[in-house]
């Protein structure tokens, strides 16, 4: 417990001993099992007070270990306290251990990584510590934090630490992703021309993926940016946009500058910047639409309303949304209705659901099929009689916008749905609720009556009380 690493570290192992008391020789396999939680706060660049009372002391943590007192429990990490041993393990690492690596302690930024290791850790006489292998990431995140904004980059699956001796030299390799829906028109202002029509085109919004690259020694990582344009995607835009785009992306890694200044406006504003960053043509949220979106919801409540009772044992519900497209060339105000009706059968315990979505205003997508009449269709069964354990099949039309158009998911799954105050009540079995409702029960019914006795007791002054009232 110190201020470089802590936490909870969780290990079986199925080791042998050899040897004398003062040699021993250990040989054997070590696992991190899964309820293992440990912090490691890497070395900071920037001095800080280590001392406050009388003395303030300022001490540079990426100092060497004759200059700081922060290097020295990292020195633990290399050499062992144990003289004469010979300690070989191989270590395997759960998949769902937690791993933290503090990378700013001053804002806030950390890493958090689950994956899997496969490791071999040696101590050899003298006490020097020895580590290879390498630990893959299955999924994690990197929280970046900066003032009242945070960003959550979700970590590429993939991404490794190899170690390849010392435990504190060990290279990290890993890919954070944040996606910016945002339009490029900002972006590639200098590079196209055309009538206006032309260049409401890149007024569209689409997926960019922002990249942060840890990459180098993991107690210094290098952090470097990228943005990027998938190509394996279905983007509703013509291929010159795409193009256009994906050139210019491609000029901007040859400048950091200009890279991380994008990067930044992406994760500050959400959208590009020109070269005059007073001056912005991706549009944005007018008072217009801002106002239709408003009305939307509220004629959707209203529409719902109305139709709660129009059909004896059918529920009726209408949704409507309006948006902004720019896939013509042109801004146009995109509206949707989507209609929905469910019936209920079998004493309540089947419900069948079937609606579909309906284009009221704006382009036609060429890609759906427009004699769809039920492209949503949910079954769901309650497997209980109070709706605890319930089945559901579904089949959903869904507009994805700039991904992929209209993607058509069927699925099936198993769904409990538990009522509860305190977690712990979510595994209480129906017996268990019962009587702690009961002894809950009777609890108030004692305070009631003692409430009541109390009352009572008030009203009825004694007689030594009275006398001297009357006196």
């Amino acid at each position: 417990d110190n201020k470089l690493f802590y936490g909870k570290m969780v290990f079986s192992t199925n080791l042998t001993v050899k040897g004398t008391p003062t040699n021993p020789i250990i040989d054997g396999d070590l696992t991190v099992n899964d309820k293992t939680d440990f912090t490691v706060v890497l070395p900071q660049s920037t001095p800080g007070v280590e001392k406050r009372d009388g003395i303030v002391r300022f001490v540079d943590r990426s100092a060497t270990e004759e200059d700081s007192l922060f290097m020295r429990p990292y020195d633990s990490l290399k050499i062992s306290p144990l003289q004469g041993y010979d300690v070989s393990l191989n270590i395997k690492v759960d998949k769902a251990a937690i791993f933290n690596m503090i990378v700013d302690a001053a804002n806030g930024d950390f890493l958090m990584l689950k994956g899997d290791g496969q490791l071999t850790a040696g101590i050899d006489a003298s006490g020097k510590i020895t580590l290879v292998g390498s630990y893959e990431i299955d999924q994690g995140s990197y929280n970046l934090s900066f003032n009242f904004l945070k960003r959550k980059f979700d970590i590429q699956k993939g991404s490794r630490i190899v170690w390849t001796g010392e435990p504190t030299t060990a290279q990290i390799n890993v890919t954070g992703i944040y996606i910016a829906n945002t339009a490029p028109i900002d972006l590639v202002q200098g590079q196209i021309g055309g009538t206006p029509a032309e260049q409401n085109i890149y007024k569209q919004k689409l997926p960019f993926e922002v990249h942060l690259l840890l990459q180098g020694e993991l107690l210094k990582p290098t952090i470097t940016f990228d943005v990027i344009l998938p190509g394996d995607k279905n983007y509703n835009v013509s291929d010159a946009v795409i193009n256009t785009v994906q050139t210019k992306l491609t000029q901007m890694r040859e400048e950091p500058s200009e890279m991380n200044k994008q990067v930044f406006a992406l994760l500050l504003l959400n959208r590009f910047v020109g070269e005059d960053p007073f001056s912005s043509s991706g549009g944005g949220l007018t008072a217009g639409t801002f106002a239709m979106q408003s009305v939307s919801r509220l004629l959707s409540e209203q529409l719902n309303a109305l139709a709660s009772n129009l059909i004896q044992g059918v529920d009726v519900n209408l949704d409507l949304a309006t948006t902004q497209d720019y896939t013509t060339g042109t801004q146009q105000n995109r509206t949707d209705l989507n209609v929905g009706i469910s019936k209920r059968l079998l004493s309540d315990r089947l419900t069948v659901s079937v609606g579909s979505d309906f284009e009221l205003q704006g382009p036609m997508q060429s890609n759906r099929a427009q004699n769809n009449l039920a492209g949503n269709i949910s079954i769901n069964y309650k497997l209980s009689k109070d709706g605890k354990y319930m089945l559901r099949a579904y089949r959903k039309n869904d507009y994805t916008g700039e991904l992929d158009g209209y993607v058509i998911e069927t699925g099936i799954g198993f769904v409990i749905s538990v009522d509860y105050n305190r977690f712990r009540q979510i595994l209480m079995s129906k017996e268990q609720r019962k009587k702690k409702r009961e002894i809950r029960n009777d609890n108030k019914q004692i305070k009631k009556t003692d409430d009541a006795k109390k009352e009572s007791e008030k009203t009825i002054t004694p007689p030594s009380k009275a006398k001297e009232n009357v006196q």
